[in-house]
């Protein structure tokens, strides 16, 4: 499993043993069967979600906080599922 925080990384490495912690955002979903979005970071907003599907084979996106706009998502060729949504 690999993670990216450009914020809280320090601290969930403390918390989260076992886990690669990437670079950055795209670099976390190189080979990804999923990506999960845990946080509301203004980073994530402005993914590129054509170059994300570029670098995972997998198609499901987990949006644990409604952040990202589901339909740029769909569009890139992604299965959007928002909690809560």
């Amino acid at each position: 499993m690999r993670a990216y925080d450009p914020i809280a990384e320090a601290e969930a490495r403390k918390l989260m043993g076992g886990v690669v912690f990437a670079g950055d955002a795209l670099e976390a979903v190189d080979g990804a069967d999923a990506v999960v979005i845990v946080t509301e970071w203004p980073e994530f907003a402005e993914l590129d979600w054509s170059e994300v599907a570029k670098r995972m084979p997998g198609r499901l996106v987990i949006d644990g906080r409604n952040f990202v706009d589901p339909e740029t998502v769909r569009a890139a060729g992604f299965i959007y599922e928002g909690i809560g949504r």
